[in-house]
């Protein structure tokens, strides 16, 4: 790889790690091994061998993992662009060569599905063209930070459809990677993602009581489990935990505007059952309430009707909704509401 930078390369590499490192989630998973997993401070993560590069909601780091003696050699024909670091095994060759994204693709629940499926396939087309490990996730990867690996670094960062001009998505061999979602890390991630958190709105809008939160977030994981084992290749567990966590702390936020929008239908509905039924049985009230029709003025019918519209108010409703649920004018509601606020 050559430099194409008019910097040195020893302040090259010092902008890379820094890069690197402030991108590290705060509490990264990392290991001495691939055998197992901690999460530790970043400070004491980047000294260990494997670590988690990337956040488990944002996407910094397009990360291929080449298992092959003469990987460099493939990275190097590949016709793909230059890559912002290369982590490389000094024992067997092996090399993770990653690609800084100039902005981040956010994988949490609240994103835009577009970018998200627009990475994935670029990621599958880049696995297909380097002969990626199509089972590895970036949950756990080289320290591009750890002298165990040999290291090179280039200041380089793209966009996505920077990235997808060296690959062609129309191709069979890429699109029909990427739309399996059963290759790499990012259409599996994503195809969990998708389904999981579909299952997850069904299970608030069924549920009878708000349960507690670890048993609302083991439910999720178990459903993301299943979704899992469908593929071939099958994600890591960790990978597997952090969408479960994730999905399972937004849809557990969506109860209390799904109680709320609840509680608001009743007291809306109460209230219009309450002028339904005077308006059948009392025609003196109901003739306050419809006092436009009847021509009836004065404060009986404010007094009867000032009520409901605070209720209706306090309930998020707008003058105009209020004005014809009650079979008054805007302006009358407007008036009423600046009388009971002075």
């Amino acid at each position: 790889m050559l430099n194409r930078l008019s910097l040195s390369y020893n302040d090259i590499s010092v902008k890379v790690r820094t890069d690197i490192y402030n991108a590290l989630p705060n509490k990264p998973y990392c290991s001495n091994s691939k055998r197992y997993t901690i999460i530790r401070s970043k400070y004491y993560a980047q000294d260990k061998p494997y670590i988690q590069i990337n956040n488990p909601n944002l996407k910094r780091y397009l990360i291929v993992d080449i298992d092959e003696s003469d990987a460099y050699s493939t990275l190097l024909d590949s016709r793909l662009p230059q890559p912002t670091y290369i982590s490389i095994n000094r024992v067997n060759g092996h090399l993770q060569c990653a690609w800084k994204l100039r902005d981040a693709v956010s994988t949490s629940y609240n994103s835009r599905v577009s970018p998200m499926k627009f990475l994935a396939a670029i990621d599958a087309a880049y696995n297909y063209r380097l002969n990626g490990d199509t089972s590895f996730g970036d949950c756990l990867a080289k320290n591009p930070l750890h002298e165990h690996w040999y290291n090179e670094y280039y200041d380089t960062e793209y966009t996505l459809h920077e990235l997808a001009d060296y690959v062609d998505l129309s191709e069979k061999d890429a699109s029909n990677i990427a739309a399996n979602d059963d290759v790499s890390g990012l259409g599996r991630n994503n195809t969990v993602f998708d389904i999981a958190r579909k299952k997850a709105y069904e299970m608030v809008r069924k549920a009878v009581s708000k349960p507690l939160f670890q048993s609302w977030q083991s439910d999720i994981l178990a459903s993301c489990e299943s979704l899992n084992k469908q593929f071939s290749i099958p994600m890591q567990h960790n990978e597997v935990k952090n969408i479960a966590r994730s999905i399972a702390r937004y849809t557990f936020k969506m109860w209390a505007q799904f109680v709320h929008n609840m509680d608001n239908f009743r007291a809306v509905q109460a209230v219009r059952g309450a002028i339904g039924g005077k308006r059948g049985s009392n025609k003196a009230l109901s003739g306050a309430k419809g006092g436009a029709k009847s021509k009836r003025r004065g404060s009986i019918k404010k007094e009867c009707l000032l009520s409901k519209v605070l209720a209706m108010k306090s309930q998020y409703y707008n003058h105009r909704a209020i004005a014809e649920d009650l079979n008054i004018s805007a302006s009358t509601v407007s008036l009423w509401l600046k009388a009971a606020r002075s």
